[in-house]
């Protein structure tokens, strides 16, 4: 898997790296401090973020696209700690580490679990991907790499939902999308504490 990732980012180096725009529109829902980027690819959302002051950490499987971020992140004198790690093998995260998450385009089931135990309380995934959503034809082949409509809000039932959209968007390629802000809660007295 690592080896057609380095080929797509191989084949993909000269393109220019855009900052998701609706990662870009949510910024005000996100807390400052350490970010994980998961499945960042060549950095087009770690480099942005770490110019806003993030404490990035960038992780991948593929050596090409780390390889192609460090060397951005030099040449605009950003610190980015890079990770290569093959999620599907044996996902190793911290836990209650890092204040943001970022989960975009790369859909593993398995691995929510170990992302939900990365975030510090008070933190939040920011999680966006291909959907049965909406009425737009294309997207992945693979029915795995697609969620089920309302399946984020499924993942994150007991956290609080910042924001959540699904349908209202076709990707570039074709195919729904969903995105959501979860926050973790601080404790789980304080969700059940009664509003004032």
């Amino acid at each position: 898997m690592a080896n057609d990732w380095n080929k797509v980012w191989q084949e993909r180096g000269e393109k220019p790296l855009l900052f998701d725009p609706w990662l870009q529109r949510v910024l005000p829902l996100l807390p400052q401090g350490k970010l994980l980027d998961i499945a960042c690819g060549r950095g087009r959302n770690a480099l942005p973020m770490a110019e806003l002051g993030y404490s990035v950490t960038a992780l991948d499987a593929s050596s090409q696209g780390l390889s192609q971020l460090s060397e951005e992140a030099r040449r605009r004198g950003l610190a980015i700690a890079t990770v290569q790690q093959d999620l599907e093998q044996l996902p190793q995260l911290p836990s209650a580490y890092f204040d943001v998450v970022l989960q975009f385009f790369y859909l593993q089931r398995s691995l929510f679990d170990a992302v939900r135990a990365a975030v510090r309380p008070g933190g939040v995934v920011v999680a966006r991907t291909f959907s049965r959503a909406g009425d737009f034809a294309g997207g992945p082949g693979n029915p795995d790499y697609v969620l089920e409509v309302g399946e984020l809000l499924t993942l994150f039932h007991d956290w609080d939902i910042l924001l959540h959209e699904e349908g209202i968007d076709e990707a570039e390629r074709g195919g729904g999308l969903a995105g959501i802000v979860a926050r973790k809660p601080q404790s789980t007295t304080e969700r059940e504490r009664p509003c004032a």
